[in-house]
């Protein structure tokens, strides 16, 4: 359609029940097999519609938004007379045979999962699985449409049934002992995003007590060795350590969440962290809204402190790829207050040279515009992930599939942190933030024979993931490769980039290519589907990236944990949000900091340390940072202006005011 929001290609056309003419294609026999005649169902009832590409139109700032699910009537025909075209034929035989899987398993795995979970109409467990089958049958070659999606069922099975085997065993062996997590599981989702070694996803359970609990079929730890909460015995991971330690410069709080692994190797099972009880909506644009967590004042003070302290900790141990959905806001129960978790924290141990490198921060220079980070200053409409295919749909009633090329509208942001003033980011809370990162990090440096002892200790049998290549290159191999019906050898979009076998047979397989290095060192392994166990295909670490692969053996020892190496993270977490900040020049006498900013990367941060009878100051340009170690009632250098700083303050002041006169 022409004023589509979508691709103008059609990658396939669905017609209205009541257009004239039958589906195009070789007919199937006119009577639908009865697991796609109770799918044809679910959906006439509303409860299937997530089983297939959403319908979407146009949505705020030049996004898609979708307008429904298939669902009702008119969508049941329209569904039932698109299945009889022969192209459908592989996702009949798909709903056919996981239909006999779960006639088999439900039975059988009975005390661990409730009745109605494993049915062939459930589309929180199979509608990421379908909903690819169905793309791939009507926009790719039917010949390799069949070979494809054949090989996704019986992954598909292969996948639920080790998943169940391990809850069932893991019940009973390493099972969250509250009562939140009391068995069976009355709920099951399964992430719909990109999948690994086997065509695995990450799934949600929801326990008949009320909690939820992650699975994550991978061999990378970083949640154990960082994140896990300890009990009443040794400290149970790095960040629960550094909760215990007497504070240093002031009190510190990191983020720690139940997480255990599971009793055989390459998975692991970990607390869902809930949205806090502030939330509500943050922006509106007619009729939908973004909500967020919104947070008083005072409350967003110490927000951002505890958040400032968990930024030193990952720029202190190489924590990276904190983008996106991989950190959220949200509370666990008997935590007093909201924190920022890390809830994928796979790659660690890497080389970060500037904080932009965690991915907390946007990197300007970056290949590609990721604004999607981890701390977002704006609440922007789009998201940073979303169906590749939606439905677009006709005035006649039909339906024409499209792939999407612009972004996708969200309803809800766990990166975005407002204040009940009506400011986003960490801006408006830079001195807390700051303050978090210092009294972190002095309490790192006073520690760093303790870390390096636990890492030592708890090195053996953990893994970290290496990404080889950032994710959208293998990505967009996938796509095309998926419409198409994934016949053709995976290529890379862009010519200068060439796949190397193991990169191909992963692809091949529709997965993400996945690589992990055990933390004692050695090769990096490729991670092979079960029942093969992971690590069984070296992969030659050439060419190596500048420092070499993680884990880094410096920071495994906690060589960069010296007072002067905080410095650059100051300075990028200043220029993130210059722009944002209103008082350039800030006192703030309660959490003993002093700043001036005099551009985005010229300045000087100055931090009271009482404890040690020292103040502080981390000076900055483009560059260089410098330290200086003062008295603590010793008297302020004064600071010389910057003649561009003092301009770009001058335009910002303005911009403020026409923006409220405007308002």
């Amino acid at each position: 359609m022409p004023d589509s929001p979508l691709d103008a290609e059609v990658l396939w056309e669905m017609p209205a029940p009541d257009s004239p003419g039958e589906a195009r294609g070789r007919e199937a026999p006119a009577r639908l097999p009865s697991s796609a005649r109770r799918v044809v169902d679910a959906v006439r009832e509303g409860a299937a519609g997530a089983m297939f590409p959403p319908v979407v139109g146009a949505g705020p700032e030049g996004t898609v938004a979708v307008d429904r699910l298939l669902g009702g009537e008119a969508d049941a025909r329209m569904l039932e007379r698109a299945l009889r075209d022969g192209r459908f034929s592989p996702l009949l035989e798909l709903w056919e045979r996981l239909d006999d899987w779960c006639a088999h398993s439900a039975p059988r795995y009975s005390g661990v999962v409730s009745a109605g979970i494993l049915d062939i109409t459930n589309a929180d467990v199979f509608g990421p699985t379908v909903s690819e089958a169905f793309v791939a049958c009507a926009a790719g070659k039917p010949r390799h449409a069949r070979e494809r999606v054949a090989e996704w069922g019986a992954r598909c099975e292969e996948f639920l049934t080790l998943f169940l085997d391990r809850l069932e065993r893991d019940m009973a062996a390493c099972w969250p002992a509250g009562p939140a997590f009391r068995g069976p599981v009355v709920g099951l989702w399964a992430h719909g995003e990109e999948t690994h070694n086997g065509r695995q996803r990450v799934l949600r359970l929801d326990c008949a007590g009320g909690g939820r609990i992650a699975y994550k079929p991978r061999p990378a730890s970083g949640e154990l060795l960082f994140t896990r909460a300890g009990g009443a015995g040794p400290p149970a991971s790095l960040f629960d350590l550094l909760n215990r330690a007497p504070a240093a410069s002031g009190e510190i709080r990191l983020p720690v969440l139940d997480c255990r692994p599971g009793s055989g190797p390459g998975y692991l099972w970990q607390e869902w962290i809930e949205p806090p009880a502030q939330w509500g909506p943050i922006r509106t644009s007619g009729r939908r809204e973004l909500s967020a967590a919104r947070f008083t004042p005072e409350e967003s003070g110490r927000f951002w402190h505890r958040t400032g302290s968990l930024t030193a900790a990952m720029f202190a141990f190489g924590i990276t790829d904190m983008i996106g959905g991989n950190v959220v806001t949200g509370s666990r129960p008997g935590d007093p207050e909201p924190l920022l978790y890390p809830i994928d924290l796979e790659i660690y141990l890497c080389r970060v040279p500037r904080l932009y490198d965690t991915g907390l921060l946007h990197d300007a220079t970056a290949e590609i515009d990721q604004h999607h980070v981890g701390l977002e200053r704006f609440a922007r409409w789009c998201a940073a992930e979303g169906p590749p295919v939606c439905w677009a749909e006709e005035p006649s009633g039909g339906l024409r599939l499209h792939r999407r090329r612009v972004s996708f509208a969200r309803d809800e942001t766990r990166n975005v942190v407002a204040d009940t003033e009506g400011r986003t980011g960490y801006g408006p809370y830079l001195p807390a933030l700051l303050r978090g990162m210092f009294d972190a990090w002095t309490l790192m440096c006073r520690r760093r024979a303790e870390i390096a002892a636990f890492f030592a200790a708890a090195a053996p049998g953990h893994h970290v993931r290496v990404l080889r290549r950032p994710t959208f290159q293998y990505f967009d191999a996938l796509v095309p490769r998926w419409l198409s019906g994934g016949g053709a050898a995976p290529r890379p979009a862009d010519p200068d980039v060439r796949f190397d076998r193991a990169e191909t047979e992963q692809l091949r397989r529709m997965d993400v290519p996945y690589f992990v290095r055990p933390l004692s060192g050695g090769p990096v392994l490729a991670v092979e589907p079960p029942p093969v166990p992971f690590g069984t295909s070296p992969v030659a670490a050439r060419p190596e990236p500048e420092g070499g692969w993680p884990p880094l053996a410096e920071l495994l020892e906690g060589a960069n944990l010296t007072l002067a190496g905080l410095g650059v993270a100051l300075r990028d977490a200043v220029e993130h949000v210059f722009d944002d900040v209103t008082d350039h020049v800030v006192t703030d006498e309660a959490l003993g900091v002093r700043l001036h900013l005099q551009s985005p990367a010229e300045g000087q941060v100055s931090f009271d340390w009482p404890e040690a009878g020292r103040r502080i100051t981390y000076r900055w340009d483009r560059a260089k940072v410098r330290l200086g170690v003062d008295p603590v009632d010793a008297p302020e250098a004064p600071v010389e202006p910057a003649p561009a700083g003092e301009i770009r303050r001058r335009l910002l002041r303005l911009d403020r005011l026409d923006g409220a006169v405007r308002m």
